[in-house]
């Protein structure tokens, strides 16, 4: 998700050692991926140079990089400190900010928003930030799980997104694991629930608790100080086209797609939830 397709690095055995090395540290592989990658265009724009790093070149590629820096940053020692600030406070620390793939400073998975339009907004309006786990608009601009729409498009994708996100929300609520949804609906989870638990539960109710729950995330995060201008993507993103594959020329269309969101949520242009959703979902107060 990040190791290799954001670093450059094909060595499989360095992969393996760098995920390993996460895993027995406890430091998540798709952070520590998006942030070396940070660090390697940091360094190849001179940034970042040796006697930041200590002797080591931090080359897109580099296997011996990746392997170095995951080591570093479970130690602590040297440049690891700094790697291990994340990619928003790295990029800050050496000067350019606009080089952190980062959403409320959460660093990006592998997918790229200009080539699945679904993605950028699952990306921007994520109340943990950039996650793919939130709404996995792959599934369906890409897999064509559980029906086929097109990555390139804007058009249909605030809607897309919002039933996916109410979808996983609920989902992982249930406690079963988000992959089974590429052969299961709500309406085959919602017996196995009742079962368990009780309640009368129905695809429309777990469709109910899943837009719930994510309003009330929603509002915790805009009583902690987030607002609608957290809701957005990296400038480069947003302004520079990608040059190669089927995206070719395009950038994410976000702006075509976040005030058809905020209507279909039921919340005001500036992203706040509005008295009339929180009482039809019986929100507290």
């Amino acid at each position: 998700w990040a190791l290799g397709a954001d670093t450059g690095v094909d060595d499989l055995d360095a992969l393996t050692y760098a995920n390993f090395v996460c895993n027995e540290d406890g430091f998540d592989p798709i952070s520590f991926g998006a942030t070396l990658a940070a660090a390697m265009e940091l360094y190849d724009i001179g940034a970042i140079t040796k006697e930041d790093t200590g002797g080591m070149e931090l080359k897109f590629g580099s296997a011996e990089a990746l392997a170095w820096s995951a080591e570093k940053v479970a130690t602590g020692e040297g440049f690891g400190a700094d790697l291990g600030l994340g990619s928003k406070r790295l990029c800050e620390k050496y000067g350019h900010p606009d080089l952190s793939m980062t959403v409320k400073g959460q660093e990006f998975p592998a997918y790229d928003p200009r080539a699945i339009q679904g993605m950028g907004l699952t990306y921007a309006t994520s109340n943990r930030g950039a996650c793919h786990l939130r709404s996995y608009t792959v599934s369906s601009e890409i897999l064509g799980i559980p029906e086929k729409t097109d990555p390139l498009v804007t058009e249909g994708k605030a809607g897309l997104v919002k039933a996916f996100q109410d979808v996983t929300a609920a989902w992982d609520s249930t406690g079963l694991c988000l992959f089974t949804s590429f052969a299961w609906s709500l309406e085959n989870v919602a017996p196995q629930l009742d079962a368990a638990c009780e309640g009368e539960w129905t695809a429309d109710r777990l469709m109910e608790t899943g837009e719930r729950i994510w309003n009330l995330e929603r509002e915790f995060n805009n009583r902690a100080g987030l607002t609608s201008a957290d809701d957005t993507l990296p400038k480069r993103l947003l302004e520079e086209a990608a040059k190669t594959g089927p995206a070719e020329g395009k950038v994410c269309g976000l702006d075509e797609m976040l005030p058809e969101y905020y209507e279909m949520r039921g919340w005001t242009k500036d992203g706040q939830v509005t008295d009339e959703t929180r009482s039809r979902l019986a929100l507290p107060g």
